[in-house]
């Protein structure tokens, strides 16, 4: 016996019906899967916005005082401590002579630390003005520097 598309509309578990359903099914799944994906997308973008940014490292020279004064027979005390947020990357330590003669350079291992604490003597060879240079950059290549005076007597 054969059906008319009337026939097997009426039935209630036929295919077409079963068809019709799933149908509904997916509509409502893609929605639902759109909706999800695009409340994580917002979310996710949102999110990448708010990612604090990278600070230059900060250096604190502990000693000597800027516009310290020594005598030639002293050495010059240089003490401090480098942090950064991150990591640092790179730090150098240079006293340098009004002359322009550099009279003490340290470049300190401090890769991927967070703080470092630089401890060093400075022995004059002769009375004048001397700076006292202290540089850090980090890995997003941020820096700062720091100096101090010193004058031998």
């Amino acid at each position: 016996m054969t059906k008319t598309l009337f026939e097997i509309q009426d039935l209630p578990n036929n295919n077409l019906k079963n068809n019709k359903y799933k149908t509904m099914n997916t509509k409502s799944k893609i929605t639902y899967l759109a909706f999800t994906f695009t409340a994580i997308l917002v979310f996710t973008i949102s999110s990448c916005g708010s990612k604090k940014e990278n600070a230059a490292p900060v250096i604190t020279i502990e000693e000597p005082e800027d516009g310290v004064t020594i005598p030639l027979t002293d050495s010059a005390h240089i003490e401090g401590v480098v942090t950064d947020d991150e990591s640092l990357h790179e730090l150098s330590i240079v006293v340098v002579k009004s002359t322009g003669d550099t009279v003490l350079e340290a470049y300190p291992n401090v890769h991927d630390l967070k703080t470092y604490s630089f401890h060093y003597h400075f022995h004059p060879s002769t009375v004048g003005n001397y700076t006292l240079h202290v540089t850090a950059e980090d890995h997003d290549s941020k820096s700062a520097t720091s100096m101090r005076s010193i004058i031998v007597l």
